[in-house]
């Protein structure tokens, strides 16, 4: 069973219309893109390049958005509001939470596809 904490697992399959083809399809392009994702954001906090970081949460957090990942999806949204406002005070930690949230939601997922239909 998933962590309704991870991922809402009623409201991914409600998006998905059950199609389990179709969440092993997203699941595939979000492991395949989400580690370039995370490493635009690293990038962006680096260099304190807040339209960067704007950018880059923005296309993490509808990744995310994807699969119902509530957590997640808040973390990318600080994160890019951070970006908005130039403020980089708290993007290191923001960004650690969020590194943690993509690994639950990968974990979450390949569980979820175990599951029998």
């Amino acid at each position: 069973m998933t962590n309704p904490q991870v991922i809402d697992r009623e409201e991914l399959m409600n998006r998905l219309d059950g199609d389990m083809e179709l969440l092993e399809e997203l699941f595939e392009l979000f492991v395949e893109d989400y580690p370039q994702f995370l490493a635009d954001i690293e990038t962006a906090i680096l260099h304190r390049d807040g339209q960067k970081l704007k950018q880059a949460a923005h296309t993490l957090k509808g990744a995310v958005g994807n699969f119902a990942a509530k957590k997640a999806f808040d973390l990318a949204f600080r994160l890019e509001m951070m970006g908005q406002e130039g403020d980089f005070q708290d993007a290191e930690p923001v960004f650690r939470d969020l590194n943690r949230a993509v690994e639950e939601i990968k974990e979450a997922l390949a569980a979820l596809k175990r599951e029998p239909v």
